[in-house]
């Protein structure tokens, strides 16, 4: 597998195959239906698979300084788009120049001059193009003018909590996510919701009564404030985990920070990377009026997080 920035180094063995293109931000069910579609196409024809997404989203140039937080870091998304074993994983920076690209351009310049794809898999509301121009109708159209098959995917819908349908999309995810339902947003994602970033010190409150928590540094959405069971990854393995977001109302704090608790762990995780997952809502936050109540609280937090997560 060849994981590359420029399409000036597309390797000539990977021409002349299937191509999945999007910002895949989380990997959801659709996404992964979507990936796992061109999967099929790729092994049963014995072709190359190329997948290309963009860094940054291009949310970024729409609108600078009000780009919207991702559901997963690139690595992540590196990582879930590898496991669909593609020849070339393409992670294009994107750029004005590819913003104002015509659809036919973009076609002509990429899909076909480049790439030469013989298949294009995609969503139902794949865009591309200067101003969203190309759809996935377009796509249905040119295919033989550009030499390729186009295979729509049809949207992947669940059933969530409230026995809604839905469709399943980024959109949605980030409001589930925004409301604090976690265990939604796995249903869509097709696995628990995960933060990654750094253990940064935080002000080790929790250490002085008994419940020493991982402060996480990290650039995704976070959930909604509360407290919530899940699990922590790290180079020690998995361990479940009662994770607080939120202000810390009862020592007065002002900034929101993502804290673990992990149950049966006595370790130091400063400066390491490691990924918090959420599975489930718990409460919301509260201020006691004393550290005996917030204790007792937190015993009840770790019953809970120790009988509702399975890892």
């Amino acid at each position: 597998m060849t994981v590359l920035t420029d399409l000036a180094d597309f390797p000539k063995a990977a021409r002349g195959g299937v191509l999945c293109i999007g910002n895949f931000d989380g990997v959801h069910a659709g996404h992964r239906a979507m990936l796992s579609r061109a999967r099929e196409v790729a092994s049963s024809q014995q072709l190359p698979l190329t997948v290309m997404t963009f860094d940054p989203h291009p949310s970024a140039l729409l609108r600078p300084g009000h780009m919207r937080k991702p559901l997963t870091t690139l690595a992540q998304r590196q990582e879930l788009l590898l496991a669909f074993q593609p020849r070339v994983l393409a992670v294009l920076p994107f750029t004005r120049d590819l913003l104002s690209m015509p659809a036919e351009t973009f076609l002509a310049s990429i899909v076909r001059d480049t790439i030469a794809a013989k298949h294009l898999v995609e969503g139902p509301t794949f865009t591309f193009g200067r101003g969203a121009q190309g759809t996935s109708q377009t796509l249905r159209e040119q295919a033989g003018e550009f030499g390729f098959d186009a295979h729509i995917v049809p949207a992947q819908q669940v059933t969530l909590s409230d026995l809604t349908h839905v469709n399943v999309s980024s959109t949605l995810i980030r409001w589930l996510i925004e409301q604090g339902r976690v265990d939604d947003a796995a249903r869509c994602l097709g696995r628990p919701y995960a933060l990654r970033g750094v253990v940064v010190h935080g002000h080790k409150r929790g250490r002085t009564i008994g419940f020493p928590t991982a402060n996480l540094d990290c650039p995704q959405l976070i959930p909604a404030p509360g407290v919530y069971a899940g699990a922590a990854i790290s180079r020690y393995g998995t361990h479940r985990a009662a994770i607080s977001v939120g202000t810390n109302p009862t020592f007065n704090g002002q900034q929101t920070t993502v804290e673990a608790y992990l149950l049966d762990f006595d370790a130091d995780l400063y400066d390491q990377t490691i990924d918090i997952t959420f599975h489930r809502w718990l409460r919301e936050q509260v201020t006691y009026g004393g550290v005996d109540p917030l204790v007792r609280q937190l015993q009840r937090d770790v019953e809970d997080t120790r009988r509702l997560t399975t890892i």
